[in-house]
């Protein structure tokens, strides 16, 4: 009886360490892609935004406060919301026109 216990035990814990794994491995897999966004920054009421060509994205991540006004490419990962398009900007330039 006692050995059927520990082997049951042994069997749950390599069941749980594979299923631990596995969620940790589609999380990994699941990481969303930089994209790169050019647009004008604008202030607005809910904060510094990159007004795009394909909507507007509002800056996280990043004080882009002083390109209010300029053309700028940003690079960041892109999430949609409720709230609105949010871009969490890794880095950025000015674009010359």
């Amino acid at each position: 009886m006692r050995a059927n216990r520990g082997l049951l035990s042994i069997l749950l814990s390599v069941l749980l360490f594979f299923m631990i794994s596995t969620v940790c491995v589609q999380k990994g897999v699941a990481a969303e892609e930089p994209e790169t966004i050019a647009g004008v920054v604008t202030k607005t009421d809910k904060g510094i935004i990159i007004e795009a060509e394909d909507g507007d994205y509002i800056v996280k991540g990043a004080d882009l406060s002083k390109m209010v006004g300029k053309l700028v490419e940003a690079t960041g990962v892109i999430n949609e919301t409720d709230k609105g398009d949010y871009i969490d900007v890794k880095s950025f330039e000015e674009i010359q026109e």
